[in-house]
Formats: C-alpha cells, sequence, structure tokens
C-alpha cells in the first residue's frame, strides 16, 4: 500500500474531507473550517529511510496540530530562524534569503520539539509581538541553543571536522546563532566552512582548509538526497560579516537510472 494511500485512508478514518489540489498537486484537506494544503514527499522519504509506518498517523497529528494551535501552546521563548530550501510553492510569510536556494524562515517549535511550524501573522498576533520583536526573539533563543550544544569534532588529516549535539530538532540552523563563533570558533578557528544538507545536518571546519571542500562533496550529495528535510549541497562561508554560499556540488538526477 502506498504512502499515498494510507495517508488518504487515515485522514478518512478520522473524519477529515480532502481533495487533490489541481494547481500543486497537493493534497488540500479540510480541517476545522480551513483548507490546508499538505505535501508527502517528506513523509514519504522519512518512511523509506526506516520503514516506519507509524509515521503516517503521526504526520497527520501534526498536520492537526498546526492548524490547532492556541494561544496557550504559543511561546515567544520557542520561536526560532530555521534554514529552508527557498522553492516552495507557497513561501513562508517571514524569510530572508541565505542564498539563491536558502532562506531563514522565522518558525515555532512545540515544547515537545516535535512541530515545526512556520511563523503567521495570527502567530504573532497571538504573541503581541512585531515582525522585527519576534525576529529578534528568534536569534535569542538560538543563541540559548547554542549555549547548550556540545561542540565536537574529529581529526581528518589534519583538519578538525565540527559537528554539534543539541536537542534542537533542526541544529543546521545553529550556524545563524549570534554567539556561533563565541562558542564554535574557540574550538575550530574562524572564520569558518559549513555544509547543510540536511535540517539536522552540520558540518564545519576553518575555512584556511579550503582543500577540505571537496572531501565532504560525496556525504552532501548522499545526506541531501536521503534527508527527509533537505535543504542544499551549498558550501558556506561564515565570517564576522556574512554567511554566504561559494559554492554548491552537483545534485543527484532523482530521474536517472
Amino acid at each position: 500500500m502506498s504512502i499515498q494511500t494510507q495517508f488518504e485512508e487515515e485522514l478518512q478514518r478520522r473524519g477529515f474531507s480532502f481533495s487533490i489540489d489541481t494547481e500543486s498537486g497537493r493534497h488540500a484537506v479540510k480541517i476545522g473550517g480551513e483548507r490546508i494544503l499538505v505535501r508527502l514527499d517528506n513523509l514519504q522519504r522519512d518512511v523509506a529511510s526506516d520503514g516506519d509506518i507509524d509515521r503516517v498517523a503521526r504526520f497527520v497529528d501534526a498536520v492537526v496540530a498546526s492548524v490547532g494551535l492556541s494561544e496557550a501552546q504559543v511561546s515567544a521563548n520557542q520561536l526560532y530562524w530555521c534554514l529552508e530550501p527557498s522553492d516552495y510553492e507557497e513561501p513562508a510569510n517571514y524569510r530572508v534569503a541565505i542564498s539563491g536556494c536558502v532562506d531563514r524562515v522565522l518558525v515555532h517549535l512545540s515544547t515537545d520539539g516535535q512541530l515545526v511550524t512556520w511563523v503567521t501573522p495570527l502567530i504573532l498576533d497571538s504573541l503581541r509581538l512585531s515582525e522585527a520583536d519576534a525576529g529578534a526573539k528568534a536569534f535569542s533563543n538560538l543563541g540559548r541553543a547554542m549555549r547548550e550544544a556540545t561542540v565536537e569534532s574529529q581529526d581528518i588529516d589534519g583538519v578538525q571536522l565540527g559537528y554539534l549535539a543539541t536537542s534542537l530538532p533542526f541544529k543546521a540552523s545553529l550556524i545563524l546563532a549570534p554567539n556561533f563563533r563565541e562558542v564554535v570558533g574557540v574550538v575550530l578557528g574562524w572564520p569558518l566552512m559549513a555544509v547543510v544538507p540536511d535540517r539536522d545536518f552540520l558540518y564545519i571546519w576553518a575555512a584556511r582548509h579550503t582543500d577540505f571542500i571537496g572531501r565532504v562533496g560525496n556525504v552532501v550529495v548522499r545526506e541531501y538526497s536521503q534527508a527527509p528535510y533537505p535543504i542544499s549541497t551549498e558550501v558556506y562561508e561564515i565570517t564576522d560579516k556574512t554567511i554566504r554560499a561559494i559554492g554548491e556540488f552537483p545534485k543527484v538526477d532523482s530521474n536517472s537510472s
């Protein structure tokens, strides 16, 4: 049974009506008087990676929860900036370009760390925050997560390859933390290079080791092609002034044999 069929049967079991949106091909689900467009790509990749069929029911739980997010469930302490690809058919309300194919998007993370919701004007209204204040709070919360993270590294032929241990489900976004240099720079040096093929994948190393870029290419492309939440195959240079893409590994053609 396909993931699409299981998803549709789960909706029907819960009494939710749906149709297929003619323009986008996505499922249009009617929940609580709202029409929600749902794409199944990430769910299909998740199930393909671990075979956990129960993900379908949990995915529907998340869709329903995102619609029913109440004022009591929303907290300014759970606002973050999250790296997202910029090619969504319906872009986020609050986003800032990082590169030609990646944005930082204002999100709300549920207190159990399971549900990542793009922030809407309605959420900001419930928090009584302006866009600027919400963005500042999101940076502050990333800083808190960065302080709580552990920086680990491995010597690869004289290059310290770094990665982070954190409870944040989108660790790649920690490169945006205002104290990133303060925490990571003392271990790996400064400025840095980084790759973020997936929302929860981050490699970092000292920018002076430019030749090391080629060493991570295969890993980046593989992770990107298999990730449930892919971001980019770009390589980023992180300095005091900016985060900029300096190159990109060729993506695997999913249509090739």
